[in-house]
């Protein structure tokens, strides 16, 4: 699950980590690093909103909530199963169908060698 992203994008590559955000959230950056996260933040659309919306929240929760969020994010995409098709030689459907186009081109190709002699 290494390649799942966090609601606060720390795995995406040019992000801000995680704890720069959140030291950002509540308060405990100095003046330039405030002006490089909202830099950063006026550049992207994701975390802006996360931050946008986390704002909100008592600092104390925030951690928690963010946490919450990861999780159920990862459980998530995580029990999602890739939807598989059958193969073709369970699915009679199928093969009567290619058997049909293949006939249908076979039966053409033959009535187009009569219609031009």
């Amino acid at each position: 699950m290494s390649g799942l992203k966090d609601i606060l994008g720390s795995n995406t590559p040019g992000g801000l980590p995680e704890d720069k955000l959140m030291a950002y959230l509540e308060g405990k950056l100095s003046a330039e690093e405030m002006r490089e996260v909202e830099n950063f933040l006026s550049q992207e659309g994701f975390e802006s909103d996360a931050i946008e919306g986390l704002k909100y929240l008592q600092p104390a929760d925030t951690k928690k909530t963010v946490d919450h969020i990861n999780h159920t994010l990862r459980k998530e995409l995580s029990s999602r199963k890739l939807r598989r098709s059958k193969p073709i030689k369970d699915n009679p459907w199928a093969l009567l169908g290619i058997a049909l186009t293949i006939l249908f081109i076979i039966l053409a190709y033959f009535v187009i060698r009569l219609v031009i002699k």
